[in-house]
């Protein structure tokens, strides 16, 4: 099966790799993130695959994702040379290497330069903030009017389907609200992080436990070996700040797929003889209304 990463051209440079956050999301993983760019560091992490580099990479995402938590999806899980066009302008990696197997990991291991950080939390901490996040996120989009309006923006559609597809592997098909959902959702856990502590020796990771150590400068510029910077550590990404970005991306294209769902209604209803210059506007305006109350 065609891939968007196998339309991607070689690039004439890849940054070497300096630093791989293990991490799975909601571990720390946005603070990570800005903290490294204040370092100098230039990390990828999903923030740089949805908002910064758009609907390719989102698809990318999505692709990667499907193919490594579906064998029999039928894409191929994405290699090191795939990871190489993906991260090219990169020289860290934060979140989104829960999309990569075994072998990719093991081959930046190859490199003794290369610095490993892996965040945990207590299982049913990460469960509940998963669903105080992107389970939140999953039913806002699995529902009326996303789930039918995403059909009718691309950027809308590329944006949803990662978090449809994340939420479920995470929560292995169960919903929020499931009696088995908190169970599944560890077990995802609690696999990850084994496997990722199986593939990454101790001796080239930082290991840093939230609960009991937070998250701060301290130890990540002791292992990193870089000046510890005079401003603050960024703050962590709170499920309300997680609420406030998702929304930030969707009010607009939601707009836009309001307006096109009910030109689409509109059309439908004059084929058919119903419409007129009553019921058109009346239709496009009900829509509008809305998704205006739900998202403004």
């Amino acid at each position: 099966m065609s891939r968007v990463l196998d339309r991607i051209p070689v690039p004439t440079e890849v940054r070497r790799k300096k630093v791989i956050v293990l991490s799975l999301s909601r571990s720390g993983t946005l603070g990570l993130y800005r903290a490294l760019q204040i370092l100098g560091f230039k990390p990828y992490h999903v923030y740089e695959c949805f908002i910064v580099n758009g609907t390719e990479h989102t698809k990318i995402f999505t692709e990667t994702a499907v193919a490594q938590f579906n064998r029999l999806s039928g894409i191929k899980r994405a290699t090191r040379a795939d990871c190489d066009k993906w991260f090219a302008n990169y020289d860290a990696i934060v979140e989104v290497t829960s999309l990569l197997s075994t072998e990719v990991l093991n081959s930046y291991a190859e490199d003794p330069d290369v610095k490993f950080i892996l965040t945990e939390r207590d299982p049913r901490k990460w469960a509940l903030s998963i669903n105080n996040s992107g389970g939140k996120a999953f039913q806002a989009v699995s529902s009326f009017p996303l789930n039918v309006l995403k059909y009718f923006d691309s950027q809308l559609y590329h944006f949803i389907e990662p978090h449809l597809v994340m939420y479920n592997a995470f929560a292995s098909g169960t919903l929020p609200g499931d009696t088995d959902n908190e169970e599944m959702l560890c077990q995802f856990y609690n696999d990850y992080i084994h496997m990722v502590k199986a593939t990454i020796p101790a001796d080239r990771r930082l290991d840093i436990q939230l609960d009991r150590d937070g998250l701060g400068w301290d130890d990540i510029c002791s292992y990193l070996e870089v000046p510890k910077p005079e401003q603050d550590y960024p703050d962590r990404n709170q499920p309300a700040k997680f609420q406030a970005l998702f929304e930030a991306f969707l009010k607009p294209r939601v707009a836009v797929a309001a307006i096109r769902c009910g030109a689409v209604i509109v059309a439908a209803l004059g084929v058919c003889g119903w419409a007129s210059v009553k019921y058109g506007p009346l239709v496009l305006e009900t829509l509008t209304d809305y998704v205006r109350a739900r998202w403004s």
